[in-house]
């Protein structure tokens, strides 16, 4: 059976890679002018559904998937290559058959970050098409952010929190290698406090064992990712990421104290990831500002009736947050990368900043004052 359905769908599914690489090309040919960074991006698509057509071919030519032992394995091996089919069309194509102006300016602002920071690598290509969240995608060196983000200040400071994740996962780059161990170090003691928990006598019921278990691997799976992440955004954005740290937990997020025990689990509670962003601002004479946002986290729990929880206490223990600080504020000084200052005179860094300030000095009139002033990130906007 297996054999007959590849034959069929695998010649459909090359059917559909070659449309793909029509789109690509079409595209190109209509839009002018179109940014360099979205050629490397349709250069990058075309040749990673190349080596997806060729993986396809072998489906149905290479000998090891003739033998009727390895058939859960071809099967499986089909499975991948749609999966990454299906995100190159969604994701990566997708972008370069809807580029718009928003999608051009946000590139360019992207682009000019990466030069105020000394950022390591080839700034990635924006599309402002996401579903969801700001969202990094590197293996297309592409990231994602609402649509209509582009016209408003307040979240922006996630681009820099999205900018590190392409560094976390660039391979054989010296260059960003000191940050990445940051996150070895951060993932090795948080796996290493975790331990110490489970070899404690009497560490508790076989419920509170499995958590641990669970912690472990998420600490691998995402924890102290994002936690990097954060604290690379603070370094290189200052106040305004904490800030804008704290706007989407008022809009969107749960309890910040919830350790999730989901096995894979991504993100660290809300609480963790303010404790360090605060910890970094401390760090780079920012005290004051650390302590005004302490103060209106603090009010935000308090009127949402927030708790700590036994679990987050023990998780998330301050010694250990405050160790995982001082690993990326090296890392991302050895990387060269330029800290966030109130004299930095980088003037999207400074808008972003300037954004909050204006924000809490007169909310009446925030939103006045940012349709005046976001023509600097959005020309015409």
């Amino acid at each position: 059976m297996l054999d007959a359905y590849l034959v069929g769908s695998v010649g459909q599914l090359m059917e559909r890679a070659r449309h793909l690489q029509a789109s690509i090309s079409r595209q190109l040919a209509v839009v002018k002018n179109l940014p360099p960074e979205f050629h490397a991006l349709a250069q990058t698509c075309r040749n990673e559904v190349n080596n997806l057509v060729v993986d396809l071919g072998s489906l149905l030519s290479d000998p090891r998937f003739q033998s009727p032992d390895l058939q859960s394995i071809r099967l499986r091996a089909y499975k991948r290559i749609i999966e990454e089919l299906d995100f190159l069309e969604l994701v990566g194509v997708a972008t370069l058959i809807r580029v718009n102006d928003e999608d051009r300016s946000m590139t360019k602002v992207v682009g000019v970050i990466a030069g105020e920071i000394n950022y390591p690598l080839i700034p990635p290509v924006v599309s402002c098409q996401s579903q969801g969240y700001f969202q990094a995608f590197p293996s297309l060196n592409l990231l994602s952010i609402p649509q209509k983000e582009v016209y408003f200040l307040l979240h922006l400071p996630d681009l820099y929190h999205e900018l590190a994740h392409f560094i976390l996962t660039e391979r054989n780059n010296p260059t960003v290698e000191p940050f990445q161990d940051a996150l070895k170090r951060s993932i090795m003691v948080g796996r290493g406090h975790v331990a110490d928990l489970m070899n404690k006598e009497g560490r508790g019921t076989k419920g509170f064992a499995n958590r641990l278990t669970a912690w472990d691997g998420n600490w691998v799976s995402g924890w102290g990712i994002e936690l990097c992440c954060d604290l690379f955004a603070v370094l290189a954005c200052g106040p305004a990421f904490a800030w804008s740290h704290l706007h989407l937990c008022a809009k969107r997020a749960g309890d910040p104290f919830l350790v999730d025990n989901a096995p894979d689990s991504t993100h660290p509670p809300d609480a963790a990831r303010m404790f360090v962003m605060l910890e970094a601002l401390g760090m780079l004479e920012y005290a004051a500002d650390a302590l005004a946002i302490e103060e209106k986290w603090n009010q935000l729990l308090g009127q949402a009736g927030y708790r700590q929880n036994p679990d987050y206490t023990i998780c998330f223990p301050h010694a250990l947050l405050t160790l995982i600080v001082s690993y990326a504020f090296a890392g991302y000084q050895s990387i060269g990368c330029a800290p966030s200052s109130r004299a930095s005179g980088a003037k999207t860094h400074d808008l972003f900043n300037e954004a909050w300030h204006r924000f809490w000095d007169a909310p009446e009139r925030y939103a006045q004052w940012e349709k005046a002033n976001r023509v600097a990130v959005f020309p015409g906007g």
